[in-house]
């Protein structure tokens, strides 16, 4: 399949930057950042509250946390559907989609056994203990792991980027290094030769 390579420029207007947005995109790659960040955030904010002693951001920890299971509910219904509309062979792909899967759920999972602990600390005024952070550091790793198999998917084996996407310029060893402020256009015979190594 032969698809246009990026070469348009650097974007300088409103205009041209909504030109560029596209209806249609899968959802799942981008709503999947919100777990991740307030997963993250939830952990953070617990932990430095806990050690320094800082009520507000053991608030905020409890809040984040309220948002990451709120975000993963709709993270974890996108993956679904983009499961069910990717078509994937049995290879090296699929065995990344299958651990993917399967761990979808187990995060999940722990995800509410871990906001189950934190709402009953909430509720009777408790204060996080070094247990509950450590719950909380193992569901990050999980998280982590099942973020870098989503990775993978996407930028080793293109899941969900199949469509009318442009290829961007390669740049080869053997060629001279265009600055990215630099706005020099190769010659024909040189953008042939990319473009054929691209495709």
């Amino acid at each position: 399949m032969n698809r246009r390579t990026e070469r348009g420029g650097t974007v300088t207007s409103a205009g041209q930057m909504i030109g560029l947005v596209r209806v249609g995109a899968p959802l799942h790659p981008i709503v999947v950042h919100f777990t991740i960040a307030l997963t993250s955030a939830s952990l953070a904010f617990d932990a430095v509250g806990f050690l320094f002693g800082v009520v507000s951001l053991s608030a905020a920890g409890w809040w984040t946390l309220v948002g990451s299971v709120v975000m993963t509910v709709l993270t974890v219904a996108t993956g679904v559907k983009s499961r069910l509309r990717l078509p994937v062979e049995e290879g090296e792909a699929r065995s990344f989609l299958r651990a993917h899967m399967a761990l979808g759920p187990i995060f999940f999972g722990l995800l509410l056994g871990i906001f189950t602990w934190r709402a009953h600390l909430w509720e009777v005024g408790a204060s996080v203990t070094w247990w509950y952070l450590s719950a909380v550091a193992g569901v990050a790793l999980v998280m982590t792991a099942q973020g870098y198999l989503g990775g993978e998917l996407v930028y080793q084996y293109g899941a969900e980027v199949e469509r009318d996407y442009r290829l961007l310029p390669v740049c080869r060893a053997e060629s001279q290094a265009l600055s990215l402020a630099s706005p020099t256009r190769l010659p024909e015979s040189e953008r042939a030769k990319r473009h054929e190594g691209a495709t």
